[in-house]
C-alpha cells in the first residue's frame, strides 16, 4: 500500500495541457472531417478536387463550412502550440513557436481575405489571400523541424522529434513541383498552373501537414503524462 509520501512523489499528468492536445485535435480532425466532405459531395465537374483548390469553396454556396473550417485548424493548432510551450517543448518567442503561430495566422488571414476572382480579375484581397495561403503553408514544416531539432538527440524525445521533423521534411518536398512548374512557365509561357494537377498536389501539402499536426499533439500529450517538464 502506498503511504502518501509516495503517492505525492508519483507524477501526475498536466490536466491543462492534455485537454489543451485533445481540443487541438479536435480542431483539426474537423477541419479534415469537413473539407473531405466537400470533396466528396462535389466530386466531379465542374469542381474537380484534382484541379480546383482547396479555397475555391470560399466563392461558392459552401463558404460558410470552408470558413469555419479553416478556423478550425487555425485555433486546433494554437491550442498544441500552447500545450507544447506549457511542457517546455517549445520556447515561446522561439523560432518555431513563432513560425507553428504564424501557420495559424496565416490560416485566419486566408479566411478574412478572399481569393481572386477570375471572372472579375485580380484584387488586392486576392493578393493578401495567396501570400497568407504561402505563408501558412511553408511555416508549419518550417516549424516543425525547428521545434523538433533540439531534441532529436533526447533519451526520452528523440523518436517524436524525429517523426516530426521528418513530416515537415515531406511537407516541404511538395513545393518542388509547383516550383518546377513556376520555372518551366518562364521557359514555355506556359501557365505554372496548368502544368501540375494544383487542387491534387495542395490536397497531398495539407494532408502531410495535417500528419504533422498530429505528430506534436502525440508528442505533446505523451509529454503531458509526466508531472516535470523534459529537461
Amino acid at each position: 500500500m502506498s503511504t502518501p509520501e509516495t503517492t505525492a512523489a508519483l507524477p501526475t499528468a498536466d490536466v491543462v495541457s492534455r485537454h489543451l492536445v485533445v481540443v487541438g485535435m479536435a480542431g483539426v480532425v474537423l477541419a479534415v472531417v469537413v473539407v473531405g466532405g466537400l470533396d466528396l459531395w462535389t466530386f466531379g465537374e465542374p469542381h474537380n478536387p484534382l484541379t480546383h483548390t482547396i479555397s475555391e469553396y470560399a466563392q461558392g454556396p459552401f463558404w460558410l463550412p470552408f470558413h469555419l473550417a479553416v478556423l478550425s485548424l487555425a485555433g486546433g493548432s494554437l491550442a498544441i502550440l500552447v500545450a507544447m510551450v506549457r511542457r517546455r517543448l517549445a520556447r515561446p518567442l522561439s523560432a518555431g513557436a513563432v513560425a507553428l503561430g504564424l501557420w495559424s495566422m496565416g490560416l485566419i488571414f486566408v479566411v478574412l481575405f478572399e481569393k481572386h476572382d477570375w471572372s472579375q480579375g485580380p484584387s488586392a484581397s486576392g493578393y493578401v489571400h495567396q501570400s497568407a495561403s504561402l505563408i501558412a503553408f511553408l511555416s508549419l514544416p518550417v516549424a516543425a523541424v525547428l521545434l523538433a531539432a533540439p531534441w532529436r538527440r533526447h533519451d526520452r524525445w528523440r523518436v517524436a522529434a524525429s517523426w516530426t521533423s521528418r513530416l515537415g521534411l515531406v511537407s516541404m518536398l511538395w513545393f518542388v513541383p509547383i516550383l518546377g512548374a513556376l520555372i518551366l512557365n518562364f521557359a514555355t509561357d506556359v501557365e505554372w498552373w496548368r502544368l501540375v494537377p494544383l487542387g491534387l498536389t495542395e490536397r497531398t501539402l495539407v494532408l502531410t501537414e495535417i500528419l504533422v499536426l498530429v505528430a506534436m499533439a502525440r508528442w505533446t500529450l505523451a509529454a503531458a503524462d509526466h508531472n516535470r517538464a523534459p529537461v
